[in-house]
C-alpha cells in the first residue's frame, strides 16, 4: 500500500505515537532519580539532597508505577506536586523535612495504592488526600501531628492500613472522628502517641480488625462506647502511667489476640465471658511480686479461655515452681517464658501438665541445667527455644522424651562439645541452631542421631578443622552454615553423605585453599559462599586439581572478599561450573583475570567483580574474557579504578541487560565499548570522570536519545574539566558534528589533488628552475668570463635517443667515415665524460665545438634536455655573432607545433634548415649541405681560436 493511501486518522496516530517515543527519549535519564535496573516502572531519587520537588521529578516518565523520594530535604508538597505521574500505585517520601502538604498536592494519583510520608515535620492533617480514591496504605508515622480535621481521610474511601505511630496525638476521640469515614478501615496503629483516654461518645468502626494503642499513657481500657465488633487484635501493651482498673472489652466480641505486655492492669477486670474467642494473650512484664497481681489471678483468667493457644509470660520473674503452677492453668499450644532470670534448672516435670504444647520459648534466661525429666510429657512439642542462656553440655538424653520436635534452637549458649547422646531420640528434628557458641570441634559421631535434619546452623563457633566425615549421618541436610569460624583446614571427604546439601556458608573463616575432591559428594549443591577467606593464588597456571570441578548443581559462588585479594585466577580455576548462574567475585584488592578464566561458565547470568580497588591499582580484565558468556544478563564493574577499556571488550554479551561501570575513573566511553550489546535495558556510568569533548559526542548524543536503555541520573554527569561547573548534557557539539564522509572525502581529494600538482611541480616546475638556472648560468659565464679555448670537434649533435639510430647509422659514417673532409661529431654516450653533472657536459660540448648539429622530429620537440641544449647554443650564438647551429629536420613538423617552442621557431624563421629526403637519390645532395654548412675545414686544419664559456 502507498504512502497516500492512509486515512488522516491513521496519519494522525502516527504522528501523536511519534511524539509520545520523542518525550519518552528525552526523558530517559534523569537529574536526581534512577530506574531500577531490573523494573523501569520504579525510579528511586534516595539520598539526592533534594529540595525542589517539582524539578527533581519533573523528567520522570508518566508509566512510572513506584517513586522512591526517601532521604531527601523537601519541606513543601506543592499543589498538584505528581499530576504527570497519574499512573503510580506506591509513592514514599519518609525522611524528609515536609511541613507543608500543598491543597491537591496528591491530585491525579487515581491509581496510587501506597503512601509513606513517615519521618517528615507534619504537624496536622487537613484536606490534603485529594484524589487519592485508591489509596489502601497511609503511614504517618513518626511526624509531629497533634490535630487530625474531621475530614482530613474523607477521599481515602479504599484506605485499609492507616499508621499514626509516634506522633503528638492526645485526643483519642479526635481520631476516631476522623476515620470513621472510612469504610474499608481494617488496621489502625496509635503506637507511642499520648492519648489518656478513650471515647465515650457511641462509635462504630465495623470494619477494623486490628487496632494499636501501644506505648501510650492510657489510664482506662474502657471500650464501652465504640463499637467494633470485627476487631481481632488489640495492643494496649507499655501503657504504664498508672493501674488501670477500668477495663470494658464486652464491644469487642471477636477479639482473638490481646496484648497487656508492660501495662498496669489489673487482670481481676478482665472479664473472661467477653474474651471467649481469644487464642492469644501478652501479659508479660506484671511484675508478679508486686501488689498489682497475683498467679492465682493469672490462673483463674486462663482456666476461662477455653480456646486460648498462645500465652506470652516474658519478664515475670517466675521460677520452676511458677511455671508447674501456671501449666495446670490452661491447655496452650505454645508457651514464651523468655526473659525470666529466676529460670535457672529445669529438671523436675514442671510442664508435665502442658502435653498439647507445640512451641515452648526459653530464650535469655538464666538455664544450665535441663534433663529430659523437664518435657518427659511434652510428645507433640515441634519447636523449643533455649538461645541465650548458659547451657555448656547437656545430659545424656536430655531431649529424648520430644519425639514430635523439628526444631530446636541453642544458639549463644558457651556449649564447647557436643554430646551426641544428649539428642538421641530427636528423630524428626529438622532444624538445629547452634550458632554462637563456643564449639572447637565436631566429629564423625557429633550429629549421629539427626537422619532427618534439613538445617544445621554451627556459625560464629571455634571450630578450626573440619574432620574426616563428621556430617555423614545427615543424609537429609540441606542447608549447612560453618560461617564465622576459624576455620583453616577441610580434610578429605568432610562433606561425605550431604548428598541432599543445596547450601553451603562458609564466610568470615580462614581457609587459603583446596585440595583435591574437597567438595567431593555434594553434586546437588547450588549455593556456596566462600566470602572473606584467605584464598588466593600466585599465578594463572593450571591447577592439578580444579576445586568445583565436582559440583555439577552449583548455581551461586561467592569468593568476594579474600583478606589478602584472590590476586590472580587460575585458568581452569572454575573448570566444571557448566551450570553456573551467578558469580560474584568483588571486594578483593587484587583481581588478575586472563582470557581463558570464565570460558567454562557458559550458563552465567549475573557477574560481580566490583570494589577491587587497592590504592591506584585497577582491574584487569583480558579483552577476550567475556566472549563465551552469552548468556549473561547481569555485569557489574563498580568501583575498581577502571580507567579504560578495551573497544569490543563486550561484545561477545549479546544477552547482557543490565551492565553497571559506577565509581570508576573512566573519561570516555565510546561506541564500540556498547557494540553488539543489543539487549541492554540498564547502563550505568555513574561517579566517573567524563569530560565534556568531542570524544564523548557518541555518548553524549545516545545517552539523551535512546528509548530503550536507562542511564541512572544522566542529568546530573558534570564535566570533569577544571574550571567548569556544566553538565555533559549540555556539552555544545556543534563542533564536533562533521560529516565524516564529506571530511574523508575532502581529505582524500585534497590528498590526491595534492599528489598531482605536487607531481606536476616536481616535473614541470623544479625541472623549469633548473632549466632557468642552467641558462642564467651559462648567460652569466659567456658575459663576463670568457677564456680562449681551442675546438675540439667539429660540431656538437643534439638528438633525443629515440632518433639515435638514425645518428649512429646515417649521420655518423656519412661525416665522420665517408666523403672528404672528415668531421669529427660530439656524441652524448660516447664523448660525454662519466661522473661529471649532465648539465656541465652539455655545456663543454656546445663549447668545445664548432657547430651545433639540432637533428629535429616530433620527439625531440618532447624532450627538455633538447630544449636546454638548444637554449645553450642560442646563447653561444648571440654572444659569438657567428652562426653555430645547424637545423636537419628528420620529417615535416607543422608550424603550429612549434609554436610552443618559441627559441626553435625563432631559428627556423632566421636560419636555413636543412630536411632529411625521403628520396634516396636526393640523399647526396643533402649531404653536400650538410659538409657545406660545417665548412671544408677539420679542427687540424683551422687550430682557429675562439672565446668560450670557462
Amino acid at each position: 500500500m502507498s504512502s497516500e493511501s492512509f486515512l488522516p486518522s491513521q496519519q494522525l496516530g502516527l504522528i501523536l505515537i511519534g511524539l509520545c517515543l520523542l518525550s519518552l527519549v528525552e526523558t530517559y535519564g534523569f537529574r536526581k532519580c534512577t530506574q531500577y535496573e531490573l523494573n523501569i516502572h520504579h525510579v528511586f531519587c534516595i539520598r539526592k539532597k533534594i529540595t525542589n520537588l517539582t524539578d527533581a521529578i519533573g523528567d520522570i516518565p508518566r508509566y512510572t508505577t513506584h517513586l522512591n523520594l526517601t532521604q531527601n530535604q523537601i519541606q513543601v508538597l506543592p499543589p498538584h506536586s505528581f499530576a504527570n505521574l497519574s499512573n503510580l500505585v506506591d509513592l514514599r517520601l519518609e525522611w524528609n523535612f515536609i511541613w507543608k502538604i500543598g491543597e491537591g498536592a496528591f491530585k491525579g494519583l487515581g491509581n496510587l495504592t501506597f503512601l509513606n510520608l513517615v519521618e517528615n515535620k507534619i504537624e496536622s492533617v487537613t484536606n490534603s488526600f485529594e484524589g487519592l480514591s485508591n489509596l489502601e496504605t497511609l503511614l504517618l508515622s513518626h511526624n509531629r501531628i497533634t490535630y487530625i480535621h474531621k475530614t482530613a481521610f474523607v477521599p481515602l474511601v479504599k484506605l485499609k492500613h492507616l499508621s499514626l505511630s509516634r506522633n503528638f496525638i492526645t485526643n483519642f476521640s479526635n481520631v476516631l472522628e476522623a476515620v470513621q469515614h472510612l469504610p474499608c478501615l481494617e488496621y489502625l496503629d496509635l503506637t507511642n502517641n499520648s492519648i489518656i483516654s478513650l471515647d465515650h461518645n457511641p462509635r462504630s468502626l465495623v470494619s477494623l480488625t486490628h487496632l494499636s494503642l501501644q506505648g501510650n499513657k492510657l489510664m482506662e481500657l474502657n471500650f464501652s462506647a465504640l463499637s467494633l465488633p470485627n476487631l481481632t487484635t488489640l495492643d494496649v501493651s507499655q501503657n504504664r502511667h498508672q493501674v488501670i482498673q477500668n477495663v470494658d472489652l464486652e464491644t469487642l466480641p471477636q477479639l482473638r489476640n490481646l496484648n497487656l505486655s508492660g501495662t498496669l492492669v489489673k487482670l481481676e477486670m478482665l472479664l473472661a465471658k467477653y474474651l471467649q474467642n481469644l487464642r492469644k494473650m501478652d501479659i508479660s512484664n506484671l511484675e508478679l511480686r508486686g501488689n498489682h497481681l497475683n498467679l492465682n489471678t493469672v490462673c483463674h483468667l486462663l482456666r476461662n479461655l477455653p480456646i486460648l493457644e498462645a500465652l506470652v509470660f516474658q519478664k515475670n520473674v517466675i521460677d520452676a515452681g511458677n511455671i508447674k503452677h501456671l501449666a495446670n492453668c490452661t491447655r496452650l499450644l505454645s508457651l514464651d517464658l523468655s526473659q525470666n532470670s529466676d529460670l535457672v534448672h529445669l529438671n523436675d516435670s514442671e510442664f508435665v501438665a502442658m502435653p498439647s504444647l507445640q512451641s515452648l520459648h526459653l530464650n535469655k534466661c538464666q538455664l544450665s541445667f535441663v534433663s529430659n525429666k523437664t518435657w518427659s510429657s511434652l510428645q507433640n512439642l515441634t519447636s523449643l527455644y533455649l538461645s541465650h542462656n548458659k547451657f555448656k553440655s547437656f545430659p545424656d538424653f536430655a531431649f529424648s522424651p520430644l519425639k514430635s520436635l523439628q526444631s530446636l534452637f541453642l544458639s549463644r549458649n558457651p556449649i564447647t562439645h557436643l554430646n551426641n547422646m544428649a539428642f538421641k531420640g530427636l528423630y524428626l528434628l529438622k532444624e538445629l541452631n547452634l550458632a554462637g557458641c563456643w564449639i572447637v570441634m565436631i566429629d564423625s559421631s557429633s550429629f549421629v542421631h539427626f537422619t532427618n535434619l534439613e538445617s544445621l546452623d554451627l556459625g560464629v563457633n571455634n571450630i578450626r578443622t573440619l574432620k574426616h566425615r563428621p556430617f555423614r549421618f545427615l543424609k537429609k541436610l540441606k542447608i549447612l552454615i560453618l560461617s564465622r569460624n576459624r576455620l583453616e583446614v577441610i580434610e578429605n571427604s568432610a562433606f561425605f553423605g550431604l548428598t541432599y546439601l543445596y547450601y553451603l556458608d562458609l564466610t568470615y573463616n580462614s581457609l587459603s585453599g583446596f585440595h583435591a575432591d574437597l567438595f567431593l559428594g555434594l553434586e546437588n549443591l547450588e549455593v556456596l559462599n566462600l566470602s572473606y577467606n584467605k584464598i588466593s593464588y600466585e599465578t594463572t597456571r593450571t591447577l592439578p586439581f580444579p576445586p568445583f570441578n565436582n559440583l555439577k548443581s552449583l548455581k551461586q559462588l561467592n569468593l568476594e572478599g579474600q583478606k589478602q585479594g584472590i590476586q590472580v585466577v587460575p585458568t581452569n580455576f572454575f573448570q566444571g561450573l557448566s551450570g553456573l548462574q551467578e558469580l560474584f567475585l568483588g571486594k578483593n584488592s587484587r583481581v588478575f583475570l586472563d582470557h581463558l578464566q570464565f570460558d567454562p561458565l557458559v550458563n552465567l547470568t549475573k557477574l560481580d567483580i566490583s570494589g577491587t580497588k587497592a590504592g591506584d591499582r585497577s582491574l584487569y580484565l583480558n579483552t577476550s574474557l567475556f566472549q563465551k558468556l552469552k548468556r549473561l544478563k547481569m555485569l557489574r564493574l563498580e568501583n575498581n579504578n577502571l580507567e579504560s577499556l578495551t573497544p569490543g571488550m563486550f561484545s561477545g554479551l549479546e544477552s547482557l541487560q543490565v551492565f553497571s561501570l559506577r565509581f570508576n575513573n573512566l573519561k570516555v566511553i565510546n561506541q564500540s565499548l556498547l557494540e553488539n550489546l543489543k539487549s541492554l535495558m540498564y547502563f550505568d556510568v555513574y561517579g566517573n570522570k567524563l569530560q565534556c569533548n568531542c570524544d564523548n559526542m557518541w555518548f553524549k548524543n545516545w545517552s539523551t536519545n535512546t528509548a530503550d536503555v536507562h542511564i541512572p541520573y544522566l542529568r546530573s554527569y558534570p564535566c570533569q574539566q577544571p574550571n567548569t561547573q556544566s553538565l555533559l548534557i549540555d556539552f555544545d557539539d556543534t563542533m564536533c558534528n562533521f560529516d565524516l564522509g564529506k571530511v574523508y572525502f575532502f581529505c582524500s581529494f585534497s590528498l590526491v589533488l595534492t599528489t598531482m600538482v605536487f607531481s606536476w611541480f616536481s616535473a614541470k616546475i623544479i625541472s623549469s628552475l633548473w632549466y632557468g638556472l642552467y641558462i642564467f648560468r651559462a648567460w652569466y659565464l659567456a658575459k663576463w668570463h670568457r677564456t680562449e679555448k681551442e675546438f675540439i670537434y667539429d660540431a656538437f649533435v643534439s638528438f633525443t635517443a629515440t632518433d639515435e639510430q638514425w645518428v649512429y647509422e646515417e649521420l655518423v659514417p656519412a661525416l665522420e667515415d665517408g666523403g672528404q673532409p672528415k668531421f669529427k661529431l660530439c656524441l652524448h654516450h660516447r664523448d660525454f665524460e662519466p661522473g661529471m653533472d649532465i648539465f656541465e657536459n652539455i655545456q663543454n660540448a656546445i663549447d668545445t665545438s664548432r657547430k651545433t648539429l639540432c637533428v629535429v622530429s616530433n620527439h625531440y620537440l618532447h624532450s627538455e634536455w633538447c630544449r636546454l641544449e638548444v637554449q645553450l647554443a642560442s646563447i653561444k650564438m648571440f654572444y659569438e655573432h657567428e652562426d653555430v647551429i645547424i637545423l636537419i629536420f628528420l620529417e615535416e613538423i607543422p608550424n603550429y607545433k612549434l609554436s610552443s617552442y618559441h627559441r626553435l621557431r625563432k631559428l627556423v624563421n632566421r636560419q636555413t634548415f636543412i630536411t632529411w629526403p625521403d628520396n634516396v637519390h636526393e640523399r647526396p645532395l643533402f649531404w653536400a649541405r650538410i659538409r657545406n654548412a660545417l665548412g671544408n675545414r677539420t679542427m687540424e686544419k683551422d687550430n682557429a681560436q675562439l672565446i668560450v664559456v670557462e
